[in-house]
């Protein structure tokens, strides 16, 4: 799976995504750079999340597992509002809107 797939199969669940409180997400790291090894490469994201819905972290969890069910890869979301700025500049370089 490359880049475009995730982001595809992402946007095919956007409905379920959105009502499970995820605004939007931005795939970087290898997989928005186009380097991601089959079978080695997690999916990284950063989520942002609906402001008005507390998401508690079993929330979180279910979260990163459904996406984890969605690609068929493991997948690294990370929060927005909790990058630290290195991280935060770095991936804002490379990240694509899924």
């Amino acid at each position: 799976m490359n880049g475009e797939q995730v982001i595809a199969k992402l946007r095919e669940h956007e409905p379920e995504l959105k009502a499970a409180g995820v605004e939007h997400l931005f795939l970087h790291g290898s997989y928005a750079r186009g380097t991601a090894v089959a079978d080695v490469s997690d999916v990284d994201v950063i989520a942002e999340f609906d402001r008005g819905r507390r998401l508690s972290l079993l929330d979180m969890v279910a979260i990163e597992n459904r996406l984890a069910d969605v690609l068929g890869v493991p997948v690294d979301p990370s929060p927005a509002n909790t990058l630290k700025a290195p991280v935060r500049q770095k991936a804002a370089r490379e990240a694509v809107l899924a």
